[in-house]
């Protein structure tokens, strides 16, 4: 069994509400995940007076954005405390049309990775590749059909021989 992989060693969760005068404007469309990033490193890039907290904010990277508001962000473990300080502070600055409600340590996420096996169905290889060389717009013959495993499939030595096998006379 593969090892797990964690996902979100050293991240911070914003959980994030909408300004009630944003909510009245109804039919606004729900800004991305990245744009309100966006905007909250811009928010607090902008706090000339707190060069700590500005140099924190141009470091951080964009991790994710949950339903319900929640943006999850990575930077160093210094610019997380910093930014960990700001909110104690209540210095911390929302990005523009919302408002912070909380900001939490993400404990990291875990990923269990399952396994492949090494079979392919051959009827499963020979129908996408015919599905993908029809929607590329290529002609399906023998020759252009090996061509084709050959490329996408590399290292099945026995195409070859399945394929005269296939199309046996």
């Amino acid at each position: 069994m593969a090892r797990p992989v964690q996902l979100t060693p050293g991240s911070l969760a914003l959980v994030l509400c909408r300004l009630e005068a944003q909510e009245a404007a109804g039919g606004a469309e729900e800004p991305g995940g990245r744009a309100v990033f966006r905007a909250f490193c811009r928010a607090n890039t902008r706090c000339f007076w707190n060069s700590r907290l500005a140099r924190a904010a141009s470091r951080l990277a964009f991790q994710g954005w949950l339903r319900r508001g929640v943006l999850l962000v990575h930077a160093p473990p210094a610019s997380l405390q910093v930014l960990r300080d700001a909110w104690c502070r209540r210095a911390l600055r929302p990005p523009r049309g919302f408002r912070i409600r909380a900001v939490g340590d993400v404990f990291p996420v875990q990923m269990n990775p399952i396994a492949q096996s090494q079979f392919i169905p051959l009827a499963e290889v020979l129908c996408c590749a015919v599905s993908d060389m029809n929607a590329a717009q290529i002609v399906v013959t023998q020759e252009s059909l090996l061509e084709h495993l050959v490329k996408h499939y590399p290292g099945h030595r026995v195409w070859h021989l399945i394929t005269q096998s296939f199309w046996m006379d």
